[in-house]
Protein backbone atom coordinates (compact mmCIF):
# COMPACT_ATOMS: atom_id res chain seq x y z
CA UNK A 1 0.00 0.00 0.00
CA UNK A 2 1.43 3.16 -1.05
CA UNK A 3 0.21 6.91 0.06
CA UNK A 4 1.37 8.27 -3.01
CA UNK A 5 -1.33 10.06 -4.88
CA UNK A 6 -0.90 11.67 -8.61
CA UNK A 7 -2.83 14.42 -10.31
CA UNK A 8 -2.74 14.06 -14.02
CA UNK A 9 -3.21 16.70 -15.70
CA UNK A 10 -4.49 16.97 -19.81
CA UNK A 11 -2.70 19.28 -22.65
CA UNK A 12 -5.39 21.43 -24.89
CA UNK A 13 -8.62 20.02 -25.45
CA UNK A 14 -7.78 16.57 -23.57
CA UNK A 15 -9.63 15.16 -20.81
CA UNK A 16 -9.12 12.27 -18.86
CA UNK A 17 -8.93 9.27 -21.83
CA UNK A 18 -5.24 11.24 -22.20
CA UNK A 19 -4.09 9.43 -18.91
CA UNK A 20 -7.06 6.52 -18.74
CA UNK A 21 -3.84 4.06 -19.19
CA UNK A 22 -1.45 5.28 -16.78
CA UNK A 23 -4.31 5.76 -14.38
CA UNK A 24 -5.41 2.30 -14.13
CA UNK A 25 -1.36 0.54 -14.86
CA UNK A 26 -0.73 2.10 -11.41
CA UNK A 27 -3.34 1.90 -9.47
CA UNK A 28 -1.47 -0.86 -7.33
CA UNK A 29 0.92 1.79 -6.12
CA UNK A 30 -0.96 5.00 -6.49
CA UNK A 31 -4.39 6.59 -6.11
CA UNK A 32 -4.93 9.42 -9.01
CA UNK A 33 -7.05 11.82 -10.16
CA UNK A 34 -7.18 13.68 -13.57
CA UNK A 35 -7.88 17.38 -13.28
CA UNK A 36 -9.37 18.99 -16.55
CA UNK A 37 -8.65 22.76 -16.51
CA UNK A 38 -11.02 23.52 -18.93
CA UNK A 39 -12.54 27.04 -17.26
CA UNK A 40 -9.17 28.89 -16.21
CA UNK A 41 -7.87 31.66 -18.16
CA UNK A 42 -4.51 31.73 -17.13
CA UNK A 43 -1.74 29.70 -15.53
CA UNK A 44 -1.90 31.43 -12.30
CA UNK A 45 -5.58 30.30 -12.21
CA UNK A 46 -5.22 27.12 -13.71
CA UNK A 47 -2.38 25.94 -10.63
CA UNK A 48 -4.31 27.57 -7.96
CA UNK A 49 -7.26 25.74 -8.79
CA UNK A 50 -4.97 22.22 -8.58
CA UNK A 51 -3.38 23.53 -5.35
CA UNK A 52 -7.19 24.02 -3.84
CA UNK A 53 -8.44 20.40 -4.87
CA UNK A 54 -5.41 18.43 -3.83
CA UNK A 55 -4.14 16.84 -1.17
CA UNK A 56 -1.62 18.27 1.04
CA UNK A 57 1.16 16.64 -0.39
CA UNK A 58 0.86 15.04 -4.10
CA UNK A 59 2.50 14.41 -6.81
CA UNK A 60 1.81 15.79 -10.28
CA UNK A 61 2.12 14.61 -14.10
CA UNK A 62 1.34 17.07 -16.90
CA UNK A 63 1.01 16.52 -20.56
CA UNK A 64 2.09 19.66 -22.81
CA UNK A 65 -0.33 22.22 -21.66
CA UNK A 66 -0.66 20.46 -18.44
CA UNK A 67 3.21 20.58 -17.73
CA UNK A 68 3.02 24.13 -18.43
CA UNK A 69 0.86 24.19 -15.40
CA UNK A 70 2.32 21.41 -13.47
CA UNK A 71 5.94 23.89 -13.81
CA UNK A 72 3.73 26.59 -11.98
CA UNK A 73 2.50 24.32 -9.49
CA UNK A 74 5.90 23.18 -8.46
CA UNK A 75 7.20 26.19 -8.19
CA UNK A 76 4.83 27.75 -5.96
CA UNK A 77 4.29 24.75 -3.63
CA UNK A 78 7.32 23.36 -3.06
CA UNK A 79 6.46 21.52 -0.21
CA UNK A 80 3.59 19.85 -1.19
CA UNK A 81 4.40 18.13 -4.49
CA UNK A 82 6.61 15.64 -4.13
CA UNK A 83 7.16 14.05 -7.40
CA UNK A 84 6.74 16.08 -10.84
CA UNK A 85 6.21 14.36 -14.49
CA UNK A 86 6.43 16.85 -16.99
CA UNK A 87 5.36 15.40 -20.71
CA UNK A 88 5.86 16.85 -24.38
CA UNK A 89 6.32 20.23 -22.24
CA UNK A 90 9.03 22.92 -22.72
CA UNK A 91 10.15 25.90 -20.91
CA UNK A 92 11.49 28.24 -24.03
CA UNK A 93 9.32 29.95 -26.42
CA UNK A 94 10.35 29.01 -29.85
CA UNK A 95 10.11 31.92 -33.00
CA UNK A 96 6.66 31.48 -34.29
CA UNK A 97 5.12 30.23 -31.01
CA UNK A 98 2.65 33.09 -30.64
CA UNK A 99 1.82 33.46 -34.22
CA UNK A 100 0.97 29.76 -34.07
CA UNK A 101 -1.02 29.66 -31.27
CA UNK A 102 -3.48 32.92 -32.28
CA UNK A 103 -3.79 31.19 -35.88
CA UNK A 104 -4.94 28.08 -34.49
CA UNK A 105 -7.27 29.77 -32.09
CA UNK A 106 -8.66 31.79 -35.03
CA UNK A 107 -9.00 28.40 -37.01
CA UNK A 108 -11.24 26.56 -34.56
CA UNK A 109 -13.20 29.97 -34.10
CA UNK A 110 -14.22 29.76 -37.81
CA UNK A 111 -13.72 26.26 -38.27
CA UNK A 112 -13.26 23.58 -35.27
CA UNK A 113 -13.07 20.59 -37.05
CA UNK A 114 -10.54 21.74 -40.20
CA UNK A 115 -8.77 23.42 -37.12
CA UNK A 116 -8.39 20.12 -35.31
CA UNK A 117 -7.70 17.99 -38.56
CA UNK A 118 -4.39 20.14 -39.78
CA UNK A 119 -3.11 20.58 -35.92
CA UNK A 120 -4.08 16.49 -36.05
CA UNK A 121 -1.39 16.14 -39.22
CA UNK A 122 1.52 17.54 -36.55
CA UNK A 123 1.03 15.61 -33.28
CA UNK A 124 2.35 11.85 -33.79
CA UNK A 125 4.67 9.83 -34.67
CA UNK A 126 4.56 9.32 -38.51
CA UNK A 127 4.24 5.33 -38.36
CA UNK A 128 0.85 5.74 -35.57
CA UNK A 129 -1.04 7.78 -38.72
CA UNK A 130 -1.14 3.81 -40.69
CA UNK A 131 -3.39 3.06 -37.56
CA UNK A 132 -6.89 4.17 -38.63
CA UNK A 133 -8.65 2.96 -35.51
CA UNK A 134 -6.27 4.44 -33.16
CA UNK A 135 -6.59 7.76 -35.12
CA UNK A 136 -10.23 7.36 -35.67
CA UNK A 137 -10.55 7.34 -31.69
CA UNK A 138 -7.83 10.08 -30.78
CA UNK A 139 -10.58 12.50 -33.23
CA UNK A 140 -13.33 11.43 -31.39
CA UNK A 141 -11.97 12.08 -28.06
CA UNK A 142 -10.42 15.44 -29.11
CA UNK A 143 -14.16 16.32 -30.01
CA UNK A 144 -15.14 15.59 -26.46
CA UNK A 145 -13.81 19.54 -25.65
CA UNK A 146 -16.11 22.24 -26.99
CA UNK A 147 -13.85 24.47 -29.35
CA UNK A 148 -13.98 27.70 -27.09
CA UNK A 149 -12.49 25.77 -24.28
CA UNK A 150 -9.65 24.66 -26.53
CA UNK A 151 -9.15 28.67 -27.68
CA UNK A 152 -9.19 29.48 -24.35
CA UNK A 153 -6.28 27.16 -23.84
CA UNK A 154 -4.25 28.73 -26.13
CA UNK A 155 -5.05 32.17 -25.32
CA UNK A 156 -3.53 31.24 -21.86
CA UNK A 157 -0.66 30.20 -23.13
CA UNK A 158 0.21 32.89 -25.80
CA UNK A 159 -0.15 35.36 -22.43
CA UNK A 160 2.45 34.05 -20.86
CA UNK A 161 4.23 30.98 -22.65
CA UNK A 162 7.80 30.76 -21.40
CA UNK A 163 8.25 29.51 -17.87
CA UNK A 164 12.12 28.98 -17.25
CA UNK A 165 11.87 31.97 -14.61
CA UNK A 166 9.95 29.38 -12.62
CA UNK A 167 12.89 26.06 -12.64
CA UNK A 168 14.99 27.65 -10.10
CA UNK A 169 11.83 26.93 -7.38
CA UNK A 170 11.18 23.45 -8.42
CA UNK A 171 12.90 21.03 -5.87
CA UNK A 172 10.67 18.42 -6.39
CA UNK A 173 11.65 15.02 -7.94
CA UNK A 174 11.46 15.59 -11.60
CA UNK A 175 11.39 13.14 -14.75
CA UNK A 176 11.08 14.78 -17.92
CA UNK A 177 9.26 12.18 -20.18
CA UNK A 178 9.36 12.91 -23.98
CA UNK A 179 8.18 11.58 -27.54
CA UNK A 180 11.73 11.35 -28.90
CA UNK A 181 9.91 12.49 -32.54
CA UNK A 182 7.74 15.22 -31.56
CA UNK A 183 6.89 17.80 -34.12
CA UNK A 184 5.52 20.47 -31.37
CA UNK A 185 8.10 20.30 -28.95
CA UNK A 186 11.73 19.13 -29.71
CA UNK A 187 13.92 17.42 -28.37
CA UNK A 188 16.29 19.80 -27.57
CA UNK A 189 13.77 21.61 -25.85
CA UNK A 190 13.22 18.35 -23.21
CA UNK A 191 16.58 18.83 -22.90
CA UNK A 192 17.51 22.15 -21.82
CA UNK A 193 13.88 21.84 -19.42
CA UNK A 194 15.37 18.91 -17.76
CA UNK A 195 18.70 21.23 -17.56
CA UNK A 196 16.87 24.00 -15.65
CA UNK A 197 15.58 22.08 -12.88
CA UNK A 198 18.05 20.48 -9.93
CA UNK A 199 18.02 16.65 -10.31
CA UNK A 200 15.82 16.03 -12.68
CA UNK A 201 16.09 13.23 -15.21
CA UNK A 202 15.36 12.66 -19.24
CA UNK A 203 13.28 9.69 -20.34
CA UNK A 204 13.22 9.40 -23.66
CA UNK A 205 10.16 7.38 -25.34
CA UNK A 206 11.23 6.01 -29.20
CA UNK A 207 8.56 6.26 -32.06
CA UNK A 208 6.48 8.60 -29.97
CA UNK A 209 5.50 12.38 -31.13
CA UNK A 210 3.88 14.83 -29.08
CA UNK A 211 0.94 12.68 -27.55
CA UNK A 212 3.44 9.99 -25.48
CA UNK A 213 1.25 8.97 -23.18
CA UNK A 214 -1.60 7.32 -25.81
CA UNK A 215 0.93 6.95 -28.68
CA UNK A 216 3.39 4.77 -26.38
CA UNK A 217 0.92 4.23 -22.92
CA UNK A 218 3.03 1.12 -22.17
CA UNK A 219 5.96 2.74 -22.35
CA UNK A 220 5.15 5.54 -20.80
CA UNK A 221 3.59 4.40 -17.45
CA UNK A 222 6.54 1.66 -17.08
CA UNK A 223 8.75 4.56 -16.87
CA UNK A 224 6.32 5.92 -14.16
CA UNK A 225 6.39 3.53 -12.11
CA UNK A 226 10.29 2.97 -12.84
CA UNK A 227 10.22 6.08 -11.04
CA UNK A 228 7.40 5.82 -8.46
CA UNK A 229 9.15 2.44 -7.00
CA UNK A 230 12.15 3.42 -7.08
CA UNK A 231 13.94 4.01 -2.98
CA UNK A 232 15.86 7.16 -3.57
CA UNK A 233 18.44 6.51 -5.94
CA UNK A 234 19.17 7.98 -9.37
CA UNK A 235 16.99 4.99 -12.03
CA UNK A 236 18.72 5.24 -15.58
CA UNK A 237 15.44 6.96 -16.86
CA UNK A 238 16.65 7.09 -20.55
CA UNK A 239 18.12 4.01 -21.17
CA UNK A 240 15.26 2.02 -19.38
CA UNK A 241 12.71 4.27 -21.53
CA UNK A 242 14.03 3.37 -24.23
CA UNK A 243 14.38 -0.25 -23.67
CA UNK A 244 10.51 -0.52 -22.60
CA UNK A 245 9.26 1.99 -25.70
CA UNK A 246 11.32 -0.92 -28.19
CA UNK A 247 8.86 -3.84 -26.88
CA UNK A 248 5.85 -1.02 -26.27
CA UNK A 249 5.64 0.18 -29.51
CA UNK A 250 3.54 -1.85 -31.69
CA UNK A 251 1.17 -2.45 -29.11
CA UNK A 252 -2.30 -0.85 -29.61
CA UNK A 253 -3.91 1.92 -26.92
Amino acid sequence: MTNEHIVFIPGVGGREWLWRHQQDALADIATSEVMVLDRQATRAEMAEHVLAHAPEVFSVAGHSLGGWVAQEIAARAPDRVSRLFLCDTWTRMAPGTIAYLDHYAAHLVRDADGALDAHFDQLLHHARYADKGFCARLRAWQRETAPDTCVRQLRALAHDYATERLLPRITADTLVIHGRQDRVVTEEEARFLTGGIAGASLALIEESGHCTPVEQPQAFSAVMRLWLSRAGETAPAERVAESVALSARRRAV
